[in-house]
């Protein structure tokens, strides 16, 4: 019995508009090439001769200072970033609907997020509040790009979504937007094996001290199959990107024209062209419903949502593959699923610090019992990741109201599987030296 095996072998002969972006047309991954740290394949983590000269090249594609490979995908990268830029008790300022992961790379550093609405404007909210950096996701999940704001502290940019940004014009990249420092995660949109993302900073001096945070939240096996994959993922960029990239963008266009004149739906290009949502609620369709519908007649989608779906395009993609996208949709019909407005999400109140509540002691709660216990992890709902409740949070009436509400329309929650949560033990939360 080989269960992955199988899982994945069920997984083939799909039109895939999701992550990787390579979309399965890499080729064949040598085993040979599945090495370790030896005399003559450089390290990682002190790198002096491929590894460094790959990492010069990528640099010079992304405007850095210096870049850093990664094999442990964004998320590495981002508790990295927040080590090296954090110190214990220092200030992040985010908004709420960042990733989970700058939750956990609060964890790690000691930090305690600072939390603004999703359409704060965060250099107005920096003044006021005087953090000690700045997170900002550009793009986010469906494509929306923001201004980096001009403040005087760090300006960190979780850009998992935007690492093929380094090659067009607009929008910037995070570094050509002036980013202090950014992660990409290459494998969403570019031609890297999953886990391939990288780091990019303007400062040489700080990409060093970052390089020596990697070790703490990274491998010592790091994967030369993900190295080679990421350094291939850039020089295929370098010599083809531009056009390629180009090319996507106008297909997108082409299926967004497609999409309007079918009745009910709607698709706009929120910032990234090569992002397609696909609104469905005007067919009287839930977007969970049009996912499964969609994935019935072959089409995988990245992910849905209460009111759409979501299609992530890159250069791999072919023109074949929108014909796919568009022929299904197309054949989409109502079936009443389609929820009324929701409201915006309430969330937890804040009672105890990040840290102390993630690392303490904790008991299972039933969601729908929680009113009034601490979370000691980050529960939301995907898309798009973010915290409803973040650990440290108490859990509210309205908050577990509006998670048990969208986990009954079809969203996939995290932090509250099997219908329950972990909640921190008071004492602990409450009372625990930081």
């Amino acid at each position: 019995m080989r269960p992955i095996r199988e899982m994945l072998d069920a997984q083939q002969g799909r039109t895939r508009f999701h992550m990787p972006g390579h979309k399965g047309r890499l080729g064949p991954i040598d085993p040979a090439r599945d090495v370790t740290e030896l005399m003559g394949t450089d390290d990682l983590f002190a790198p002096s001769g491929a590894i460094a000269g790959a990492e010069t090249l990528l640099a010079k594609s992304c405007g850095a200072g210096a870049s850093i490979l990664l094999t442990g995908g964004a998320t590495a990268g981002m508790h990295a970033m927040a080590l090296t830029f954090l110190r214990p008790g220092d200030r992040l300022l985010l908004k709420r609907s960042a990733h989970h992961s700058a939750l956990s790379a609060c964890v790690l550093a000691g930090a305690e997020p600072v939390f603004a609405p999703p359409d704060a404007d965060l250099a107005a909210a920096a003044r006021e509040l005087h953090p000690d950096a700045v997170l900002v996701t550009r793009p986010d999940y469906f494509g929306r790009v923001e201004a980096l704001p001009d403040v005087s502290v760090p300006v960190l940019v979780d850009a998992a979504h935007g690492a093929h940004f380094n090659w067009w014009e607009s929008p910037p990249s995070a570094m050509r937007a002036g980013a202090t420092a950014a992660v990409e995660s290459a494998h969403k949109t570019l031609g890297a094996l999953t886990g391939g993302a990288w780091m990019h900073f303007r400062d040489q001096d700080i990409a060093r001290r970052a390089r020596q945070m990697l070790r703490i939240v990274m491998s010592s096996s790091p994967s030369y199959l993900v190295l080679q994959s990421l350094d291939d993922a850039r020089a295929w960029m370098d010599e083809f990107g531009r056009p390629a990239l180009s090319e996507t963008a106008e297909l997108c266009e082409q299926a967004r024209a497609e999409i309007a004149k079918m009745p009910g739906l709607i698709s706009k290009n929120l910032g990234d062209p090569t992002r397609l949502y696909v609104e469905t609620r005007g067919l009287g369709l839930s977007g969970w419903s049009a996912y499964k519908r969609l994935r019935e007649m072959g089409v995988e989608l990245e992910l849905a949502d209460a009111g759409g779906v979501l299609a992530i395009a890159t250069a791999y993609d072919r023109p074949e593959d929108f014909h796919r996208l568009t022929g299904a949709l197309r054949r989409l019909r109502g079936d009443g699923s389609a929820p009324p407005n929701l409201p915006a999400p309430a969330c937890g109140e804040p009672c105890a610090s990040l840290r102390a509540a993630a690392l303490a002691r904790t008991k299972r709660v039933e969601l729908k019992d929680a009113a009034g216990e601490i979370s000691a992890r980050s529960v939301g709902a995907y898309p798009p990741g973010s915290a409803i409740v973040a650990p440290g949070e108490k859990f509210t009436e309205a908050a577990i109201e509006y998670l048990l509400q969208m986990d009954s329309l079809g969203a996939q929650l995290f932090g509250a599987e099997g219908g329950s949560v972990e909640a921190a033990d008071k004492e602990d939360a409450l009372h625990a030296p930081i």
